[in-house]
């Protein structure tokens, strides 16, 4: 076998594998062979068609089987042993004939394109890029602190209709609709003249109210009067409720009790404790917000100072190709993202240069713990901050399980990699801000 290159340009080559009959007859043969083995033929008892027979039905699938495995590893060995850094996978060359392996072959010659990315060298220490630190306020505080008590609230029964009680009773119209279990609301009353109706009222006081006007969601409405939605919508004029009860959510008492629910037993002893967790929590959970936009604002610099020459027209066949059943990827759609995925690429070889430069690698503990991460993530935003370790490993190993979940966990953990190495190398520019406007920073 031959293999040959031909750069084109600085960004694209062309590699001509020429596979002589020699180099598969040999395989081929084999191959036919291990199949007559195995294969059940009318006439012959199991494995002992003669190898003729076997040739004639499916020697033409096996030499295309196995010239095809030839073609594949011939292209990666050459790939791997040149360390040709490639953007996308290699493409039949434009022109190039499928083989067609009903007619005779003998020697074949294949071409394939290929897109090469450019070397850059980057030299972090000379990269500037800011870093912010979101201040911690009371407010933000408390407000963790009854996001993580919450659930563990009640509803209870008050004397008088508030801002944001929940009121039962019977809600009826003369020749209108009716409905004796009626439950509203008046948090989401959305007129302030019928909202003031309620305000104060008592159990069994009777309150007449625009029901439209108060609930102009054809939905409540069906649910308040338990009608269809289509009958909500013709809802009109005056409605009378009588009260029979009136709870709201009241939040827990900051007892010991609660603190050993939401951080664990004994892991403080007071309301001022508490709140120090809750800050150090809040803390935990900033940073990583933090060394997030951090990445983002490293990637966005080194980025829009690497502007390097990507092959282009060679990665729109590529996407197409890798499309080619998504329905959705249209040319116009290609031409829309592709800025974007040009910077995506670039991010991408930047990264690699980083990794090669500096001898940085992932292994498979790399992997687990940012799946494990990932997963802490996940139950924090539901107020879940006391996971044993033990079941975050669980959750994340049933994550890596899955192919796409795990090939985004390895990227994930690649990149973070990258960015902790580079955020000890670069200039950081110290900046704080407030939770409000953090968010507003991965708009710029």
């Amino acid at each position: 076998m031959n293999i040959s290159r031909e750069n084109v340009d600085a960004l694209n080559a062309v590699i001509t594998l020429n596979i002589e009959q020699a180099d598969y007859e040999a395989k081929v043969a084999e191959a036919i062979k291990s199949y007559a083995k195995k294969v059940n033929i009318p006439g012959f008892r199991p494995g002992k068609a003669p190898v003729s027979l076997v040739k004639k039905q499916v020697g033409k699938a096996i030499l295309a089987e196995e010239v095809n495995k030839i073609i594949d590893e011939a292209l990666n060995n050459y790939i791997k042993d040149n360390n040709l850094n490639l953007v996308g996978q290699p493409l039949p060359s434009e022109g190039q004939e499928p083989i067609d392996f009903d007619k005779e072959v003998t020697n074949i010659t294949y071409k394939f394109d290929l897109g090469l990315a450019p070397k850059v060298e980057i030299d972090l220490s000379k990269v500037e890029v800011p870093y912010y630190t979101i201040e911690i306020s009371d407010e933000d505080v408390d407000m963790q602190a009854k996001s993580l008590t919450s659930r563990f609230g009640s509803q209870e029964n008050v004397e008088k209709v508030g801002d944001k009680s929940m009121v039962k009773g019977s809600v009826k119209q003369e020749g209108g609709f009716s409905n004796d279990s009626a439950v509203m609301s008046t948090s989401v009353i959305k007129d302030e003249a019928e909202k003031a109706k309620f305000t104060g009222k008592k159990v069994g006081d009777v309150v007449k109210f625009d029901l439209k006007k108060a609930y102009p969601n054809d939905v409540e409405i069906s649910y308040m009067l338990g009608i269809s939605k289509e009958e909500a919508a013709n809802v009109a004029g005056e409605y009378e409720f009588t009260i029979t009860e009136i709870t709201e959510f009241k939040d827990p008492e900051l007892t010991q009790e609660i603190f050993d629910k939401v951080l664990g037993e004994g892991q403080v002893k007071s309301a001022e404790e508490f709140k120090a967790k809750v800050k150090e929590l809040i803390s935990e959970q900033f940073e990583v917000q933090q060394n997030y936009l951090f990445g983002h604002m490293l990637r966005k610099t080194l980025v829009a100072q690497n502007q390097m020459e990507l092959p282009e027209a060679f990665m729109k066949r590529w996407l197409t190709a890798v499309n080619h059943d998504n329905k959705a990827f249209t040319p116009d759609v290609l031409e829309k993202e592709f800025p974007q995925l040009l910077d995506e690429y670039r991010w991408t070889d930047i990264r690699q240069s980083i990794s090669e430069a500096n001898g940085i690698k992932i292994n498979e503990k790399d992997v687990m713990n940012y799946a494990m991460q990932a997963a802490k993530s996940q139950f924090a935003q539901y107020g879940m901050t006391n996971i044993p370790d033990e079941y975050l490993s669980n959750y994340a190993q049933s994550l890596l399980k899955d192919a796409e979940q795990r090939e985004q966990m390895v990227m994930g953990a690649i990149n973070e990699t990258v960015v902790a190495f580079a955020k000890t190398k670069v200039k950081l520019v110290q900046k704080t801000t407030n939770r409000k406007d953090f968010g507003k920073l991965f708009e710029d």
